[in-house]
């Protein structure tokens, strides 16, 4: 009987040995280098199949294990459904990286505590109303929790100016979302390059707010709107305090505007080109009646710009 037990107990030990080896082999097959590999799941780039389970499947592993970066490095990868990219996550593309979209859905949708580096965000199908890179209030965002986007190329390459490039929005009660870090960014194609919306939270109780983030070192080209801030002047649901430098604004034939602006105390800075493709009489700036105390300085002449806010100031880049 005895040796029964230590026959029994010793299958044991080699059982758990070699799920531990499996365990340790697994991790070895998905983690390199200190990063994941997103080919490990399936994700082969460049073969016109979708990868959107396979990479989201490294976006997950990641998440539940050490929240190590996750690599997509030097492919074009085919996504059919978008990408959450999870709290904690870095997504880190190489510079010839490209995410083709081919539907419409959110590309990325990012919680809080996430990065986003470098490569191209591509939307390639005409049906697209949504958005490159969707922020969403629910997650809260604060000065502990915010999500940095950096050195990305989001285009819609179809033709059509739908969706955005990027968007913040603040849809329900208790939403907000500040001191988001987003630079050398390039938006092309999209109807908005840039989208911050804040809706009256329901209930009466709550505020929504988009406050406090940067957007600097950003080219805008080819949009309907290249910057859009929809809200109220001020609580219970405001866009404020959101600042714009170092832009470079390309307009073209199918720019409607540069910049359509509510809210309070926000600051935009850059160099807008081509005006002349637009007609004279057309406005290119417009502060709405919900605007207040806002500073814009661009290289456009007044004549361009209709403001029905309060307390505003425009001024061209000479003054």
């Amino acid at each position: 009987m005895k040796r029964q037990y230590v026959y029994i107990g010793t299958i044991v030990l080699l059982a758990a040995a070699v799920v531990l080896l499996i365990g340790l082999l697994s991790r070895e097959t998905f983690e390199k280098h200190g990063s994941i590999g997103v080919e490990a799941f399936g994700a082969d780039g460049n073969d016109q199949q979708d990868d959107s389970s396979a990479i989201q499947a490294a976006i997950d592993y990641s998440y539940e294990n050490d929240k190590l970066p996750v690599k997509l490095l030097g492919k074009s990868y085919l996504l059919k459904r978008g990408l959450q990219l999870k709290e904690g996550i870095t997504l880190e593309m190489g510079m010839a990286t490209k995410l083709l979209a081919e539907g419409d859905f959110n590309v990325l949708e990012a919680e809080q505590k996430t990065s986003i580096r470098n490569g191209t965000i591509e939307i390639t199908t005409p049906e697209f109303r949504s958005a490159a890179i969707y922020v969403s209030g629910k997650e809260q965002v604060w000065t502990t929790d915010r999500i940095h986007i950096e050195n990305v190329t989001l285009y819609n390459s179809s033709g059509t100016n739908r969706g955005e490039g990027i968007s913040f929005n603040a849809g329900t009660s208790g939403e907000f979302i500040s001191f988001v870090n987003v630079s050398g960014v390039n938006v092309s194609g999209f109807h908005s390059a840039v989208l911050l919306q804040a809706a009256p939270p329901g209930g009466g109780k709550d505020y929504n707010f988009i406050n406090g983030n940067r957007f600097i070192n950003m080219t805008l080209d080819d949009c309907i709107v290249c910057i859009n801030i929809n809200s109220a002047v001020t609580i219970p649901n405001e866009v404020s305090g959101n600042m714009f430098e170092n832009l470079q604004i390309q307009l073209t034939e199918r720019t409607d505007k540069a910049v359509i602006l509510s809210g309070s105390n926000n600051i935009i800075e850059g160099m807008v080109w081509d005006a002349s493709f637009i007609k004279d009489s057309q406005t290119l700036i417009e502060l709405t009646e919900e605007s207040s105390g806002n500073l814009l300085k661009l290289n456009l002449p007044t004549e361009r710009v209709v403001d029905e806010g309060q307390s505003n100031h425009f001024s061209s880049l000479d003054e």
